[in-house]
């Protein structure tokens, strides 16, 4: 089972700046810290450019949390949105990583053994 979150914004004037800016935002105010993000070149076939989005771990690494990128002009198009008046950006991240990384659950499989003191914990 996998739970992701995704999320699109579409209008003029939008920006990668703006898909950075939301993002950080999201992650330090999910983590409540202010923890280190980089965004790292990717690969999506439906965004361009892409990204990965890595936040610095209390053990000193890089982790991945979401993948992210300006929506490519031939989605807008394919869906009668003109390109040349309007531009978006999307990303999905999965929710169990997003948990165990904020709550420190090294295991991801205790979220669907339905132990209620494990789960309550998440109320």
């Amino acid at each position: 089972m996998f739970h992701q979150m995704e999320g699109l914004i579409v209008d003029k004037d939008i920006s990668f700046t703006n898909l950075k800016g939301t993002l950080h935002d999201f992650l330090r105010n999910f983590f409540e810290e202010d923890l280190q993000i980089r965004f790292r070149p990717s690969y999506f076939p439906f965004t361009e450019p892409s990204a990965e989005v890595d936040v610095m771990g209390k053990n000193g690494k890089w982790l991945e949390v979401l993948g992210c990128g300006m929506v490519h002009p031939n989605v807008l198009r394919n869906v009668g949105i003109d390109p040349e008046v309007y531009s978006g950006f999307a990303f999905g991240m999965g929710m169990e990583r997003l948990t165990m990384l904020r709550y420190g659950v090294t295991d991801l499989r205790a979220f669907f053994e339905n132990d209620l003191r494990f789960l309550k914990q998440f109320k």
